[in-house]
C-alpha cells in the first residue's frame, strides 16, 4: 500500500484526468443501501458527486451535484456530499445533507427527462452519516500514474429522508481511482421500452461488488469480447486475506422485456489458489445513471442485487454499462 494513494494525486497533462472516490453498502435487515461517487476533473475545471440511497423496492433518493473546480484540496465536499478520511485505508465517513429527488420507481431514470410523467419525483431533504471501517487491506488493480484499488468494509450509521430515519448496519465495498478516464465504448445499443436493439442488450462493461459477511467478499469487472462475452478478473477476500480472481466470466444475464435494465445474472470465477465460485445474482432494483456523450449516452445501470454462492446469501452492486444512441 502507498499511503499517498488515499490522497489527491498530481494531475497529469491529459485533459481527461480524473480522481474519484466510491463507496457502497447494503443492510438487508432494513432493506436500505447506498452507492456514492465523487469525481474531480481538475484539467477540465469541474467536479461532481452522485449519491443514491436505495430505500426498499424500487424506491430511491437520488442526488447529483456538479460544481466548478479551481484547484484541488484535501477537503472532499461537492454539493451536499462530504467524504472524510479518518484514517487512511482504515476508516472513512460518508456524509450527506441536502436536497434529493424522492423517486418511487427508479426505472423512470432510463427515459429522457422530457418524457417522464408529471410527479415522477418529490423534492425532499436527505441527511446521512455512515462510517466505513475496512475489513482487509485494499486490493490494487493498478498503481502509479493510472491507479485503482478496492477494499471491503463494515458500514454503520443513520440515514434520514424528510425526518424518517433508518439506522443501518451492513457490509460494503469502496474504491479509489486516478488517471485519465473516459466513459464511452466503441459500440452502441439502445435504451428504453421503444429503443431496444434487435440483438438485445449488449453491455460493454460490468462490475460486481458483493459481500457475504465479514469473512467473504469479492469484486470483479468484465469487458465484452468481440463476440460479446463478458470476461475479466478481480479479487476475493476470504477470512481477512486478499487474493486475485484470475478468471471471471458472466455466463448469463437477463433483462426486463424491451429494456436494458438487468434482472439477473450468473458468474463463474476462479481465484489464484484454485478456489472456484459459482454465483447467481437476482436484482432487487436498478437505478439507471446517464453520462451524456456525442450523439447518445453511456448508461451505467446500478443494480442492487442478492447473490448466492455455496449456499450463502450476500448482497451488493451489479453494475452494467451500455452505450446508447439517442435519436431526436
Amino acid at each position: 500500500m502507498n499511503p499517498q494513494d488515499e490522497f489527491i494525486h498530481d494531475a497529469g497533462d491529459d485533459r481527461a484526468w480524473s480522481e474519484s472516490y466510491y463507496f457502497n453498502f447494503y443492510d438487508p435487515k432494513e432493506g436500505v443501501g447506498m452507492f456514492t461517487r465523487m469525481g474531480l476533473r481538475p484539467n477540465e475545471g469541474w467536479c461532481d458527486a452522485l449519491h443514491v440511497v436505495y430505500l426498499g423496492g424500487d424506491h430511491v433518493a437520488f442526488t447529483h451535484s456538479r460544481e466548478d473546480l479551481h484547484g484541488v484540496s484535501d477537503r472532499l465536499t461537492v454539493g451536499g456530499l462530504t467524504l472524510k478520511r479518518v484514517e487512511p485505508f482504515k476508516k472513512w465517513v460518508v456524509g450527506y445533507d441536502g436536497p434529493a429527488q424522492d423517486i418511487s420507481d427508479a426505472a423512470v431514470l432510463i427515459t429522457r427527462r422530457r418524457e417522464r410523467p408529471d410527479g415522477w419525483f418529490r423534492p425532499a431533504r436527505l441527511q446521512m452519516s455512515v462510517e466505513f471501517d475496512a475489513l482487509a487491506d485494499p486490493f490494487y488493480a493498478a498503481q502509479g500514474s493510472h491507479g485503482h484499488f478496492e477494499q471491503t468494509g463494515a458500514v454503520r450509521g443513520a440515514i434520514a429522508l424528510d425526518g424518517k430515519t433508518w439506522n443501518v448496519n451492513g457490509w460494503g465495498v469502496r474504491d479509489k481511482s486516478w488517471g485519465p478516464r473516459t466513459w464511452q465504448s466503441g459500440g452502441a445499443g439502445t435504451a428504453g421500452s421503444t429503443r431496444r436493439p434487435s440483438a438485445g442488450p449488449a453491455p460493454f462493461v460490468t462490475w460486481f461488488s458483493i459481500n457475504w459477511g465479514a469473512d467473504l467478499a469479492l469484486a470483479c469487472s468484465c469487458v465484452a469480447n468481440s463476440d460479446g462475452v463478458l470476461t475479466g478478473g478481480g479479487w476475493v477476500q476470504a477470512n481477512g486475506k486478499n487474493q486475485e480472481l484470475r478468471t471471471v466470466r458472466v455466463t448469463r444475464s437477463t433483462y426486463k422485456p424491451g429494456s436494458i435494465l438487468h434482472t439477473g445474472m450468473h458468474l463463474d470465477a476462479t481465484a489464484a489458489d484454485g478456489t472456484s465460485y459459482s454465483i447467481d445474482g437476482d436484482v432487487i432494483t436498478v437505478c439507471p445513471t446517464k453520462i451524456p456523450m456525442p450523439a447518445g449516452a453511456t448508461f451505467v445501470n446500478e443494480g442492487l442485487a442478492r447473490f448466492t454462492t455455496g449456499g450463502r446469501v450476500g448482497y451488493g452492486i451489479a453494475e452494467y454499462w451500455h452505450s446508447v444512441e439517442l435519436s431526436d
